[in-house]
């Protein structure tokens, strides 16, 4: 019997015998495509975490990672050339992938992401990113020492601070729209200075990009959508300027009515605000007229932009990237059926009616005149 236990454990004793050493692996944080000066070839940028301790060449030695290019048919073909320059890669820890906007005008966004959704080790969760820079330029800007993948990444925590920013476009969720309607934005990284910002976005259809927004189109966007989680309201009273902050989102309802194969969207939603500054020297928060007064303003501004978002994506850009058709899906499914194809055409055609209620709820501790 103690023979029979000694012949059990002899393999636990080989301990881990699949395992590397770290030092021998290539982790990415971050890739870029661009399009190669080949012909038909992309570029790959990897943007690579530095154990400390390597010695790496030049500056990037200070700079924790290193960035490794090559141009390939595939971004496969890419990757595995890439590994006569660096170690094994892994992408489980990947956290972005930049896509140059002169890609997308040429290739397929779904073959763009097609390797990276095939692979078991890419995180579904990766943020996917546009850049009219080249993506190598982006990932190459570092200032003092930061990883520029993790800088942009962390970016997105601002979006309870200002509505000019784009929820989170994951790989998972980038791949379920191209599998539906195929209609999406994307927020897009530039460089400002010498810092990395998120700024604009692009406008997918058809797994192609099909235009370019700004940043106030990102905000009207996302009070079309409901998906303001922070920000302000820029309006005039009296002459002078004031700002409400949003709080939170109360309330939203989309409803969909059919007359025959027309459509009609309803959209209303509310939010709690609070009056952040405000110029008018005579200001008198403490009397409700007056909040009623600066509601119906930020109401009226917000509705304004709203109406210019809904004319772009119905008439330049021809295509529902708010997302609307779930709507339509779910509530008309046998019209959704038979004009699914034809979306587009469907919603450009749609009325669209939007409310909007901002309850300001709080003016800070100024709040009137004597």
């Amino acid at each position: 019997m103690k023979r029979l236990w000694l012949f059990l454990l002899i393999p636990l004793l080989a301990g881990c015998w699949d395992s590397q050493n770290i030092e021998e692996l290539s982790l990415v944080v971050g890739m870029g495509i661009d399009k190669s000066k080949k012909k038909d070839e992309i570029m790959l940028t990897q943007q690579i975490l530095v154990p400390p301790g390597n010695s790496v060449q030049d500056n990037q030695a200070q700079l924790k990672y290193k960035n490794v290019t090559v141009s390939a048919k595939t971004l496969h073909e890419a990757i595995r050339d890439s590994l006569l320059i660096t170690n094994t890669v892994l992408t489980n820890h990947q956290r972005v992938i930049l896509i140059n906007e002169d890609v997308l005008r040429k290739f397929p966004m779904e073959a763009i992401i097609n390797q990276s959704i095939r692979d078991n080790n890419t995180r579904r969760s990766c943020h996917v990113y546009l850049t009219k820079r080249p993506t190598k330029e982006i990932l190459g800007r570092s200032v003092e020492g930061e990883i520029p993948s993790n800088v942009i990444y962390e970016l997105k925590d601002n979006e309870h601070r200002t509505n000019k920013i784009l929820p989170p476009l994951t790989l998972g969720k980038a791949s379920s729209n191209l599998q539906s309607d195929g209609s999406f934005a994307i927020q897009a990284v530039d460089i400002r200075g010498r810092k990395l910002i998120l700024e604009g976005a692009g406008v997918i259809n058809n797994s192609k990009l099909v235009g370019v927004m700004n940043d106030e189109d990102i905000a009207a966007l996302n009070w079309l959508n409901g998906e303001v989680k922070g920000g302000i309201i820029e309006a005039v009273q009296h002459g002078e300027p004031l700002s409400v902050e949003v709080i939170d989102r109360k309330r939203r309802k989309i409803t969909t009515e059919l007359n025959g194969d027309h459509l009609t969207i309803n959209i209303k939603v509310g939010y709690t605000a609070r009056l952040s500054e405000d110029w008018y020297g005579k200001e008198n928060s403490f009397k409700e007229g007056y909040l009623k007064d600066v509601e119906r303003i930020a109401e009226d501004g917000v509705k304004k932009d709203v109406k210019k978002i809904v004319y772009k994506l119905q008439h330049d850009y021809k295509t529902g990237v708010a997302g609307l058709y779930r709507y339509v899906q779910n509530q008309h499914p046998k019209f959704w059926e038979k004009n699914k194809q034809k979306w587009d055409e469907v919603f450009s055609k749609a009325d669209i009616n939007y409310e909007v209620d901002i309850r300001i709820v709080d003016f800070g501790s100024k709040g009137g005149i004597k």
